[in-house]
């Protein structure tokens, strides 16, 4: 383990996507990426391992021999995610429950029932808590554009306030040029989620530390940006200009993670703040490789180099 902050910022930080596009991998092969993970030094920074829905038992299938069940956040990839779809994907969690423990589930505000944004949150709340027996955490992917991102954050804000414990979910990336979001909608968006105490995760885009440009010429977000902005967003109230200025940010040096510190052109937070934000606000994020950015963290000195193998 590093230094408190270190610690504090990035542990179960990285969700592993590797089923996802661009890797795709196959199942075994993803499984066996994960198991090298978590059997590494950089162990501590692995979250959950993400799988579509429709894949679940093929997983547990691949996990027969496995001594545990594997932590696991299912994707709902089916076109629709009525209470029937999703009662149908419960009694699949509990035949795969052996060998998998879903601890939570992902879908697309889109994808679920109901004339308003208020309609398709209450309807997968009573949907969980029908046909599960120990609901699953559950993170509701929104847009990040226009109205419709903001009145999606909002239902979520008011679902949360009667006592629902549904998170979003954002997507900083993709395959297609146009799947970026901009800096000023990822901005709002974190502006908006920690003044509504919204708490969500991330996925797509953020194999990468810090904002760049990508071999295609697209301005693509860094981890570093998203998450320390978030952190900065919940426990500094940064505003949305500052928040775009910092997911701009391509200078390494205007960062700081070091000691009991985080911190972002003088403004920080210490390592106790920035478990309160991780634990309250910004929870993961999904990368199909987990690789590239323990590599960059470690090419910026942020975490040691990889002991050397035999």
């Amino acid at each position: 383990m590093r230094d408190d902050a270190t610690r504090e910022f990035l542990a179960e930080l990285i969700d592993d996507a590797a089923l996802f596009p661009p890797a795709l991998c196959s199942m075994d092969g993803a499984l066996r990426g994960h198991a090298e993970a978590a059997a590494g030094d950089a162990f501590w920074i692995a979250g959950r391992f993400v799988v579509p829905a429709s894949r679940l038992l093929e997983m547990a299938a691949a996990l027969d021999d496995a001594p545990a069940p594997l932590g696991a956040t299912v994707v709902f990839d089916a076109p629709a995610a009525d209470a029937a779809a999703l009662a149908a994907l419960a009694r699949n969690v509990e035949a795969a429950s052996p060998r998998v423990a879903c601890e939570a589930l992902e879908v697309r505000i889109g994808r679920l029932p109901g004339a308003t944004e208020d309609d398709r949150l209450s309807a997968l709340h009573d949907a969980l808590h029908a046909s599960f027996s120990s609901p699953p955490a559950a993170y509701v992917e929104v847009p990040l554009a226009g109205d419709a991102a903001e009145e999606a954050l909002l239902a979520l804000h008011r679902s949360r306030s009667r006592g629902t414990n549904l998170a979003a979910k954002i997507r900083c990336g993709g395959q297609r040029p146009g799947d970026v979001p901009s800096a000023e909608d990822v901005a709002t968006f974190l502006w908006l989620a920690a003044r509504h105490a919204v708490p969500f995760k991330a996925t797509a885009g953020l194999h990468h530390a810090l904002a760049h440009v990508d071999a295609g010429g697209v301005a693509a977000h860094g981890f570093l940006n998203v998450i320390g902005g978030a952190v900065l967003a919940y426990t500094r109230g940064l505003d949305r200009d500052s928040l775009v200025a910092l997911l701009r940010e391509r200078n390494q040096s205007e960062f700081a993670l070091l000691g009991r510190h985080f911190g972002w052109n003088g403004i920080g937070a210490d390592a106790r703040e920035i478990a309160q934000a991780r634990a309250a606000f910004v929870h993961s994020y999904g990368s199909c490789s987990f690789e590239e950015p323990v590599a960059e963290l470690r090419a910026l000195g942020i975490l040691p180099r990889a002991p050397a193998t035999r």
